[in-house]
């Protein structure tokens, strides 16, 4: 079993999220671990995409919620408390990760075999070790 520290995502690497899924033609994303929702909510705000985060911690889903109100994007935003390896994912144009590296190796497996082909994953920090560029991208940029 994995332990997911909370670490919000910051504006530098909300940018490049966002700019990774405008080269994609994102239009429904699932964020794995979703923390505070400002991943989906962001992206929901700019790009006008579907965003789904799935998050164990009931509070920061509560609170992503609200999040995704208060910016007037409910209606495009979903949040569920669930275990993020057993998310579904297959409806995915892309799946972003703010995880920590042991997780990746079995999240590469999972991802791997319930993705669309012409899914990607939007790694931030920590890349899927054999996966390529075609894939995924990899966003390194630190928080705080």
């Amino acid at each position: 079993k994995h332990c997911l520290p909370y670490v919000a995502a910051n504006a530098a690497q909300l940018e490049l999220l966002e700019h990774a899924c405008r080269r994609r033609g994102v239009r429904t994303l699932v964020d794995l671990g979703s923390g505070d929702g400002v991943v989906c909510v962001e992206l929901a705000a700019r790009l006008g995409c579907e965003a789904r985060g799935v998050e164990l911690n009931p509070w920061l889903v509560w609170y992503s919620r609200l999040s995704a109100r208060r910016r007037g994007v409910a209606h495009l935003c979903s949040f569920e408390r669930g275990d993020l390896f057993k998310a579904n994912v297959a409806d995915a144009d892309a799946v972003a990760l703010f995880v920590v590296p042991a997780m990746m190796p079995d999240l590469e497996k999972k991802l791997g075999a319930e993705l669309r082909d012409d899914a990607c994953v939007l790694a931030a920090r920590f890349p899927l070790a054999t996966w390529d560029s075609v894939r995924h991208d990899v966003h390194e940029e630190r928080s705080r």
